[in-house]
């Protein structure tokens, strides 16, 4: 396995988890906050975004954790594994409440320095009633399940 996909929605887990599978598989880590937010959470003009994303998926080896839609399903579709954490919105809902208090005064390392953790109502909306979901949803859609590790609870990863 050298291309890695590690996707679900907003905190679930997958930076956490993509570090920890970078340090045992030594693949690079990309973080596709990184690519995607500049400070103060302003995107990236998306023709910056859509050009750095493709180059990524030209490397050998990766792995990358982030959101993920249908616009973005080649992404799925290059890796040899996916591994979906499909944990509960109010599982999710209770991580970003712990990061944003632990870095709402210092970013976090995967994003960009003037990215300060916020309470912002749309991903809370995104997190309760499922709209990142479904987006990574329509995304699985056409890919090949056998490469697909659907997890629904932490306890299924450790290692």
């Amino acid at each position: 396995m050298n291309k890695i996909a590690i996707i679900g929605i907003s905190g679930s887990g997958k930076t956490t988890l993509s570090r920890r599978l970078a340090e045992k598989t030594h693949l690079p880590l990309f973080h596709m906050d990184r690519l995607f937010w500049r400070g103060n959470w302003q995107a990236v003009p998306e023709a910056e975004y859509w050009l750095q994303h493709q180059e990524l998926l030209t490397n050998d080896k990766w792995i990358i954790e982030g959101y993920v839609d249908e616009k973005m399903s080649d992404r799925l579709q290059k890796a040899d594994q996916i591994i979906y954490l499909d944990y509960p919105g109010i599982f999710c809902a209770w991580r970003l409440i712990l990061r944003w208090l632990k870095h709402r005064k210092v970013s976090r390392p995967e994003m960009t320095k003037e990215a300060l953790d916020e309470f912002l109502p749309k991903f809370w909306w995104m997190v309760l009633w499922r709209g990142e979901r479904n987006d990574i949803e329509l995304a699985l859609k056409h890919i090949d399940r056998q490469k697909v590790m659907r997890t629904r609870s932490p306890r299924e990863l450790e290692f």
